[in-house]
């Protein structure tokens, strides 16, 4: 082997370490970038956010759900007043259960914020009563049957009616207009007395809340 064939076998070697050097450099930071980077992606602590940063703005709509919350992160004193209107609750997000004792109180309410028609619909139930009595203008009045117009299932009662549809003769008045009320069901009682012969007319109504 010749001088010359020993300097091109070492700078051959030479170059070749190199080489294998640089790689190993750049593999080793291709790992650590990657590493950073999942890093970053995944371990935001609460340290890391500055007060205010996180805004409603900045929260894509659904990012933020129930399962997402720990058990007690938010209550009174983390909502600021105002912050959950009636637009901001899903139809029936609000349920019994989720209702403490005693959390629904009379200072909670707004004025005005309850009435029949944020309840539900309101329905009209009419039962007739009629004229038993038997000769007109004779001096004897006669007593109806006591009639009631009753709530549909589920119904609960909000007023009580009553009302003439035909006077007769006008001997006629009502003797009972009144709420009804059991554990099963609900309406309005009605009667009327009459000297009029049997001509007159009258009706029971219940208002009831759906």
């Amino acid at each position: 082997m010749t001088g010359s064939d020993v300097r091109q076998w070492s700078w051959g070697t030479i170059l070749g370490a190199i080489a294998a050097l640089f790689s190993l450099i750049a593999l080793i930071v291709s790992l650590s970038g990657s590493a950073d980077a999942t890093s970053g992606g995944t371990l935001v602590h609460k340290g890391d956010i500055a007060p205010g940063a996180v805004t409603a703005k900045a929260l894509a709509k659904g990012a933020v759900h129930t399962k997402a919350l720990a058990k007690g992160a938010v209550t009174a004193r983390n909502l600021a007043k105002g912050a959950v209107t009636a637009k901001a609750l899903a139809t029936a997000a609000v349920g019994q259960s989720a209702l403490m004792d005693d959390s629904v109180t009379a200072s909670a309410i707004a004025p005005g914020s309850i009435y029949g028609g944020a309840l539900g619909a309101e329905t009209v139930h009419v039962v007739p009563i009629k004229d038993l009595d038997a000769v007109a203008e004779n001096g004897t009045w006669t007593a109806s049957n006591t009639e009631t117009a009753l709530c549909g299932t589920g119904e609960r009662l909000l007023g009580a009616g009553f009302a003439f549809i035909n006077p007769g003769n006008r001997e006629v008045a009502f003797l009972q207009a009144l709420p009804f009320v059991s554990p099963s069901t609900n309406g309005v009682t009605g009667r009327i007395t009459s000297n009029s012969g049997g001509t007159a007319e009258g009706e029971a109504v219940a208002l009831c809340l759906k």
